[in-house]
Protein backbone atom coordinates (compact mmCIF):
# COMPACT_ATOMS: atom_id res chain seq x y z
CA UNK A 1 0.00 0.00 0.00
CA UNK A 2 1.23 3.52 -0.97
CA UNK A 3 2.40 5.80 1.48
CA UNK A 4 -0.11 8.41 1.77
CA UNK A 5 1.38 12.24 1.01
CA UNK A 6 -0.65 14.14 3.66
CA UNK A 7 1.24 16.44 5.90
CA UNK A 8 0.30 15.07 9.26
CA UNK A 9 -1.18 18.30 11.06
CA UNK A 10 1.12 19.99 13.88
CA UNK A 11 1.50 18.11 17.71
CA UNK A 12 -1.80 19.37 19.47
CA UNK A 13 -0.57 22.08 22.01
CA UNK A 14 1.70 24.21 20.25
CA UNK A 15 -0.71 26.93 19.45
CA UNK A 16 -2.51 27.02 22.30
CA UNK A 17 0.88 27.03 24.28
CA UNK A 18 1.31 30.55 22.53
CA UNK A 19 -1.80 31.97 23.14
CA UNK A 20 -2.03 30.69 26.82
CA UNK A 21 0.97 33.55 27.28
CA UNK A 22 -0.90 36.37 25.75
CA UNK A 23 -4.09 35.31 27.82
CA UNK A 24 -1.29 35.34 31.08
CA UNK A 25 0.18 38.18 29.93
CA UNK A 26 -2.86 40.33 29.67
CA UNK A 27 -4.67 38.83 33.00
CA UNK A 28 -1.68 39.94 34.61
CA UNK A 29 -1.70 43.39 33.25
CA UNK A 30 -5.34 43.72 33.70
CA UNK A 31 -5.33 42.81 37.21
CA UNK A 32 -2.02 45.48 37.79
CA UNK A 33 -4.21 48.08 36.62
CA UNK A 34 -7.39 47.24 38.45
CA UNK A 35 -5.03 47.21 41.36
CA UNK A 36 -3.66 50.70 40.73
CA UNK A 37 -7.09 52.18 39.77
CA UNK A 38 -8.81 50.63 43.30
CA UNK A 39 -5.55 51.64 45.17
CA UNK A 40 -5.57 54.97 43.92
CA UNK A 41 -9.71 55.37 44.09
CA UNK A 42 -9.24 54.21 47.55
CA UNK A 43 -6.30 56.95 48.58
CA UNK A 44 -8.81 59.52 46.85
CA UNK A 45 -12.32 58.31 48.37
CA UNK A 46 -9.93 58.33 52.20
CA UNK A 47 -8.43 61.97 50.92
CA UNK A 48 -12.27 63.35 50.14
CA UNK A 49 -13.28 61.60 53.36
CA UNK A 50 -11.10 63.17 55.51
CA UNK A 51 -11.03 66.90 53.24
CA UNK A 52 -14.68 66.58 54.34
CA UNK A 53 -14.33 66.32 58.29
CA UNK A 54 -11.86 68.83 57.84
CA UNK A 55 -14.25 71.18 56.70
CA UNK A 56 -17.10 70.23 59.44
CA UNK A 57 -14.37 70.92 61.84
CA UNK A 58 -13.54 74.69 60.56
CA UNK A 59 -16.84 75.67 60.45
CA UNK A 60 -17.75 74.03 63.72
CA UNK A 61 -14.97 76.15 65.40
CA UNK A 62 -15.69 79.03 63.21
CA UNK A 63 -19.67 79.41 63.94
CA UNK A 64 -18.82 78.20 67.84
CA UNK A 65 -16.28 81.29 67.74
CA UNK A 66 -18.75 83.61 66.95
CA UNK A 67 -21.25 81.71 69.50
CA UNK A 68 -19.04 82.63 72.25
CA UNK A 69 -18.13 86.17 71.09
CA UNK A 70 -22.25 86.68 70.98
CA UNK A 71 -22.52 85.02 74.62
CA UNK A 72 -19.78 87.71 75.63
CA UNK A 73 -22.17 90.34 74.42
CA UNK A 74 -24.80 89.25 76.35
CA UNK A 75 -22.77 88.69 79.64
CA UNK A 76 -21.56 92.51 79.49
CA UNK A 77 -25.15 93.30 78.49
CA UNK A 78 -26.34 91.81 81.80
CA UNK A 79 -23.63 93.62 83.38
CA UNK A 80 -24.74 96.44 82.25
CA UNK A 81 -28.13 96.59 83.70
CA UNK A 82 -26.72 98.05 87.28
CA UNK A 83 -24.82 100.61 85.09
CA UNK A 84 -27.47 101.64 83.24
CA UNK A 85 -29.50 101.89 86.37
CA UNK A 86 -27.19 103.66 88.44
CA UNK A 87 -26.32 106.30 85.00
CA UNK A 88 -29.79 107.07 85.22
CA UNK A 89 -30.46 108.06 88.88
CA UNK A 90 -27.14 110.10 88.79
CA UNK A 91 -28.41 111.90 85.93
CA UNK A 92 -31.78 112.22 87.03
CA UNK A 93 -30.50 113.91 90.60
CA UNK A 94 -29.48 117.81 91.18
CA UNK A 95 -26.04 118.24 92.01
CA UNK A 96 -27.23 120.33 95.34
CA UNK A 97 -28.64 117.28 96.66
CA UNK A 98 -26.05 114.90 95.79
CA UNK A 99 -23.74 117.08 97.33
CA UNK A 100 -25.59 115.85 100.72
CA UNK A 101 -24.30 112.21 100.35
CA UNK A 102 -21.53 111.03 102.22
CA UNK A 103 -18.93 110.81 99.75
CA UNK A 104 -17.86 107.05 99.36
CA UNK A 105 -21.82 106.50 98.86
CA UNK A 106 -21.96 108.77 95.43
CA UNK A 107 -18.19 106.98 95.06
CA UNK A 108 -20.02 103.50 94.78
CA UNK A 109 -22.89 104.57 92.29
CA UNK A 110 -20.47 106.30 89.95
CA UNK A 111 -18.06 102.97 90.07
CA UNK A 112 -21.31 101.18 89.80
CA UNK A 113 -22.59 103.51 86.38
CA UNK A 114 -18.82 102.48 84.92
CA UNK A 115 -17.98 99.02 85.83
CA UNK A 116 -17.96 97.05 82.46
CA UNK A 117 -15.87 94.42 81.53
CA UNK A 118 -13.24 94.57 78.06
CA UNK A 119 -14.33 92.72 75.03
CA UNK A 120 -11.88 90.18 73.70
CA UNK A 121 -12.19 89.04 70.53
CA UNK A 122 -9.02 86.01 69.69
CA UNK A 123 -8.35 85.99 65.84
CA UNK A 124 -6.92 82.58 66.14
CA UNK A 125 -10.46 81.20 64.44
CA UNK A 126 -10.28 83.96 61.49
CA UNK A 127 -6.82 83.04 60.77
CA UNK A 128 -7.61 79.43 60.24
CA UNK A 129 -10.56 79.92 58.27
CA UNK A 130 -8.87 82.59 56.20
CA UNK A 131 -6.15 80.45 55.22
CA UNK A 132 -8.32 77.31 54.36
CA UNK A 133 -10.59 79.85 52.00
CA UNK A 134 -9.91 78.67 49.11
CA UNK A 135 -11.37 75.31 49.75
CA UNK A 136 -14.58 76.71 50.77
CA UNK A 137 -14.65 78.92 47.19
CA UNK A 138 -13.62 75.67 45.64
CA UNK A 139 -16.99 74.40 46.99
CA UNK A 140 -19.16 77.29 45.61
CA UNK A 141 -20.49 78.51 49.49
CA UNK A 142 -19.91 82.15 48.89
CA UNK A 143 -23.02 82.56 50.81
CA UNK A 144 -20.74 81.09 53.98
CA UNK A 145 -17.86 82.96 52.85
CA UNK A 146 -19.69 86.00 53.05
CA UNK A 147 -21.34 85.66 56.34
CA UNK A 148 -18.63 84.77 58.14
CA UNK A 149 -16.55 87.61 56.74
CA UNK A 150 -20.10 89.92 57.96
CA UNK A 151 -19.51 88.07 61.61
CA UNK A 152 -15.42 88.78 61.63
CA UNK A 153 -15.86 92.02 60.86
CA UNK A 154 -18.87 92.79 63.28
CA UNK A 155 -16.58 91.23 66.07
CA UNK A 156 -13.90 93.39 65.33
CA UNK A 157 -15.81 96.30 65.41
CA UNK A 158 -17.51 95.45 68.23
CA UNK A 159 -14.02 94.89 70.52
CA UNK A 160 -12.79 98.45 68.96
CA UNK A 161 -16.03 100.20 69.69
CA UNK A 162 -16.86 99.01 73.44
CA UNK A 163 -13.19 99.08 74.50
CA UNK A 164 -12.99 102.43 72.61
CA UNK A 165 -15.48 103.66 75.17
CA UNK A 166 -13.78 102.10 78.24
CA UNK A 167 -10.75 104.64 77.26
CA UNK A 168 -12.68 107.44 77.10
CA UNK A 169 -14.35 106.78 80.42
CA UNK A 170 -10.90 106.34 81.93
CA UNK A 171 -9.70 109.29 80.05
CA UNK A 172 -12.08 111.78 81.32
CA UNK A 173 -12.25 110.65 84.56
CA UNK A 174 -8.44 110.99 85.30
CA UNK A 175 -8.61 114.65 83.39
CA UNK A 176 -11.40 115.75 85.73
CA UNK A 177 -9.46 114.45 88.77
CA UNK A 178 -5.97 116.12 87.14
CA UNK A 179 -8.08 119.37 87.44
CA UNK A 180 -9.75 119.31 90.77
CA UNK A 181 -6.93 117.65 92.07
CA UNK A 182 -6.76 120.30 95.15
CA UNK A 183 -10.24 119.12 95.57
CA UNK A 184 -10.79 118.86 99.52
CA UNK A 185 -12.06 115.73 99.98
CA UNK A 186 -14.21 113.12 97.53
CA UNK A 187 -17.38 114.30 98.16
CA UNK A 188 -15.73 117.66 95.71
CA UNK A 189 -14.24 115.66 93.26
CA UNK A 190 -16.76 113.42 92.38
CA UNK A 191 -19.24 116.35 92.32
CA UNK A 192 -16.96 117.96 89.55
CA UNK A 193 -17.47 114.58 87.80
CA UNK A 194 -21.05 115.21 87.92
CA UNK A 195 -20.42 118.92 86.85
CA UNK A 196 -18.08 117.82 83.86
CA UNK A 197 -20.15 117.59 80.55
CA UNK A 198 -17.85 115.39 78.83
CA UNK A 199 -18.64 112.97 81.94
CA UNK A 200 -22.16 113.42 81.46
CA UNK A 201 -22.40 112.36 78.12
CA UNK A 202 -20.64 109.35 79.14
CA UNK A 203 -23.87 108.26 81.53
CA UNK A 204 -26.05 109.52 79.33
CA UNK A 205 -24.37 107.00 76.66
CA UNK A 206 -24.77 104.13 78.99
CA UNK A 207 -28.17 103.46 78.00
CA UNK A 208 -27.72 102.93 74.30
CA UNK A 209 -24.17 101.24 74.43
CA UNK A 210 -26.48 98.22 76.85
CA UNK A 211 -28.76 98.47 73.64
CA UNK A 212 -26.18 98.16 71.41
CA UNK A 213 -24.59 95.21 72.89
CA UNK A 214 -28.06 93.23 72.72
CA UNK A 215 -28.46 93.65 69.26
CA UNK A 216 -25.09 93.30 67.84
CA UNK A 217 -25.33 89.75 69.27
CA UNK A 218 -28.72 89.15 67.72
CA UNK A 219 -26.44 90.28 64.78
CA UNK A 220 -24.24 87.85 65.13
CA UNK A 221 -26.70 85.11 65.57
CA UNK A 222 -29.02 85.83 62.89
CA UNK A 223 -25.77 85.66 60.65
CA UNK A 224 -24.64 82.36 61.82
CA UNK A 225 -27.73 80.67 61.74
CA UNK A 226 -27.62 81.44 58.11
CA UNK A 227 -24.31 80.13 58.27
CA UNK A 228 -24.98 76.86 59.87
CA UNK A 229 -27.74 75.89 57.22
CA UNK A 230 -25.28 76.57 54.47
CA UNK A 231 -23.42 74.24 55.88
CA UNK A 232 -26.05 71.39 57.28
CA UNK A 233 -24.91 71.52 60.67
CA UNK A 234 -27.47 72.25 63.46
CA UNK A 235 -27.66 75.19 66.43
CA UNK A 236 -27.47 72.49 69.16
CA UNK A 237 -24.21 70.68 67.32
CA UNK A 238 -22.45 74.34 67.66
CA UNK A 239 -23.99 74.89 71.16
CA UNK A 240 -22.47 71.14 72.23
CA UNK A 241 -19.01 71.70 69.89
CA UNK A 242 -18.52 75.50 72.13
CA UNK A 243 -19.41 73.75 75.45
CA UNK A 244 -16.48 70.74 74.48
CA UNK A 245 -13.49 73.93 73.98
CA UNK A 246 -14.92 75.55 76.65
CA UNK A 247 -14.87 72.64 79.11
CA UNK A 248 -11.41 72.40 81.29
CA UNK A 249 -9.38 69.52 80.55
CA UNK A 250 -8.59 67.46 83.93
CA UNK A 251 -4.90 67.03 84.01
CA UNK A 252 -4.81 65.84 87.23
CA UNK A 253 -3.01 68.70 88.84
CA UNK A 254 -4.07 72.01 90.70
CA UNK A 255 -4.25 75.46 89.13
CA UNK A 256 -1.49 77.47 89.69
CA UNK A 257 -2.40 79.54 93.28
CA UNK A 258 -1.54 83.06 92.62
CA UNK A 259 -1.29 83.38 96.13
CA UNK A 260 1.41 81.30 96.89
CA UNK A 261 3.45 82.18 93.82
CA UNK A 262 3.80 85.49 94.60
CA UNK A 263 6.81 86.86 95.38
CA UNK A 264 7.10 89.11 98.74
CA UNK A 265 8.16 92.51 98.56
CA UNK A 266 11.75 93.11 99.58
CA UNK A 267 12.61 94.36 102.76
CA UNK A 268 13.87 97.95 102.86
CA UNK A 269 16.23 97.33 105.92
CA UNK A 270 17.98 94.14 103.84
CA UNK A 271 18.60 96.27 100.46
CA UNK A 272 21.81 97.15 100.97
CA UNK A 273 22.58 97.72 96.90
CA UNK A 274 20.98 101.26 98.18
CA UNK A 275 22.85 101.57 101.77
CA UNK A 276 24.52 104.55 100.53
CA UNK A 277 21.46 106.01 99.51
CA UNK A 278 20.33 106.19 102.91
CA UNK A 279 23.20 107.93 104.45
CA UNK A 280 22.58 110.84 102.30
CA UNK A 281 18.64 110.56 103.18
CA UNK A 282 19.33 109.50 107.35
CA UNK A 283 23.05 111.33 107.38
CA UNK A 284 24.45 108.02 108.55
CA UNK A 285 27.37 105.77 107.39
CA UNK A 286 26.98 103.10 105.96
CA UNK A 287 29.58 100.03 105.26
CA UNK A 288 31.33 100.27 102.29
Amino acid sequence: MESSNIINPPEVGIIPKRGGFWKQLGMLVLGTTVSLVLTFGTAQLIEKGQRTKDRRLTALMVMSNIEAFAQQLDSIYVQMDEADSASTWLLTRPEEKLALMPGDQLVAIINTAFIQDLITYDKSTENIFSNNIDTWKNLGNFQFIDNVGKCFSTMRLCEEMWNGNLDDIKTTTEEVARRNANSPNKIELNLALMHDSAFRRLLQRQHKWRNWLRCSAEELRYYNRQNMAAIGITEQEVLDFLKARQREINAGVEPPDDEALSVPRPDSRSLTTYSKYDSLIYGTKTKE
